[in-house]
């Protein structure tokens, strides 16, 4: 366990200092600002419209963060060949993956949860109409997204370029997206067991989506966020799971 968290507090200095970290941080004050400006020319529904924009631009730099952090520390360590010093100790592959894992998502949690407090004082400042607790819940919804996503990304990212790996991190997380609206629009898929496979495999990103109901000051009861937590567990222990038996058996050269 002590290595384990090692190597997350080394994480999470890496991301600290990382440029792509401050760029994914850039385009979050970038969000805040056109958000600002929309809610000033909107009029029926600006306070709605302007927290769904900035809600939206937080879930937008949480999957960036997921995708292309986690890739990056990855790929680091395997192409410069650091790893292979760190394995040269007593440290597991599954030990070292871990680490990486909770340190980002650590760092992941904290953007987060800076946007959300910078969103309620913007919002606070242009007496924009929020609710604290609908505010909170989807936030930590996102945060549940972005462990699955970067549970996901590792699966890719220990095995594949980086291209390549951020390509089918985002073909999973738009699939993800689709297949609850699928089900809506052809219901005949619902008997199909190839549908039910792939609902089975791909994560249902929709479900942990709630930023409509926090732009409308609406919340869920605590018992179904729960249940959220569960499915967030489930998900990403078997996709970490699935990276980790992945990356044992991946060839590195010292």
């Amino acid at each position: 366990m002590k290595k384990i968290v090692t190597i997350a507090l080394i994480t999470l200095k890496e991301l600290l200092h990382e440029k792509v970290f401050y760029l994914i941080g850039g385009f979050a004050l970038l969000a805040v600002g056109v958000s600002l400006l929309l809610g000033d020319l909107t009029y029926a529904e600006q306070s709605k419209i302007t927290l769904d924009f900035l809600l939206a631009g937080i879930e937008l730099t949480s999957l960036l963060f997921s995708v292309f952090m986690g890739i990056t520390l990855l790929h680091r360590e395997l192409n410069l060949g650091w790893i292979a010093l760190v394995l040269s100790k007593p440290v597991t592959r599954t030990e070292f993956l871990l680490g990486k894992f909770l340190g980002q998502t650590f760092v992941q949690g904290l953007v987060i949860l800076l946007m959300g407090l910078l969103t309620y004082g913007l919002c606070s400042m242009n007496e924009i109409v929020i609710v604290p607790k609908s505010l909170f819940q989807s936030l930590l919804l996102m945060f549940f997204g972005g462990i699955i996503m970067s549970s996901l990304v590792y699966i890719f990212a220990v095995r594949l370029g980086a291209l390549l790996a951020a390509s089918c991190s985002l073909l999973v997380y738009a699939l993800g997206n689709f297949t609850a609206g699928a089900e809506k629009t052809n219901q005949a898929l619902q008997l199909s067991y190839v549908w039910m496979l792939l609902k089975g495999i791909f994560p249902n990103f929709r479900i942990l989506n709630m930023k409509t109901l926090a732009a409308h000051g609406l919340s869920i009861e605590w018992s179904l966020v729960g249940l959220l937590f569960c499915y967030t567990a489930v998900c990403s222990i078997m996709y970490f799971i699935v990276a980790s038996i992945s990356f044992s058996r991946r060839d590195i050269f010292t």
